[in-house]
């Protein structure tokens, strides 16, 4: 749906704008747009790490990207939202959301966690969605003893893709 409005707001863009007018328009969208690249892993005992992936996504200043991790009894939605500061600046929001649920499957415990931070332009920031440590949380699996999530986030200037 959201594809199908951008689409339709698009189309109408260009038949009220001329074709220099749309032009200038998508350059500078390419030029305020943002790379927010994520690098997620899972750490078994806080040391080994047992499960990792990347994810890019473009965004805008203001506009979050989202995440989201499933595993066997753990749920983890992160939102981090850059909002751009001067040239080099950001204030990077993340706001997390977890559901880990105990061995039976019936009790389930629910947090959030909301960070912003001012960060520049390609530093690395890590963020725990479920803690730094795992005292009051028992996030454990049959493969595993204890693993925690760490969410590696960095923001850069959107660069496309030469064709």
């Amino acid at each position: 749906m959201k594809r199908l409005f951008a689409v339709v707001l698009m189309l109408a863009t260009t038949l009220t704008l001329g074709a220099d007018d749309l032009e200038n328009a998508l350059r500078l969208l390419s030029e305020q747009a943002l790379s927010v690249n994520i690098a997620a892993r899972i750490t078994e005992n806080g040391e080994e790490t047992v499960w990792n992936m990347e994810v890019s996504r473009v965004t805008i200043s203001g506009r979050a990207v989202t995440i989201r991790l499933d595993g066997s009894n753990v749920v983890v939605v992160v939102q981090f939202t850059p909002y751009q500061e001067g040239d080099n600046g950001l204030l990077l929001v993340a706001q997390g959301q977890t559901w880990v649920s105990g061995a039976s499957g019936e009790e389930v415990q629910y947090r959030t966690s909301f960070k912003s931070m001012p960060v520049t332009l390609g530093e690395p920031v890590v963020f725990f969605p479920l803690g730094a440590r795992l005292e009051e949380i028992a996030v454990t699996d049959d493969q595993y003893t204890s693993f925690n999530i760490e969410l590696q986030v960095e923001v850069v200037p959107y660069q496309a893709a030469a064709e």
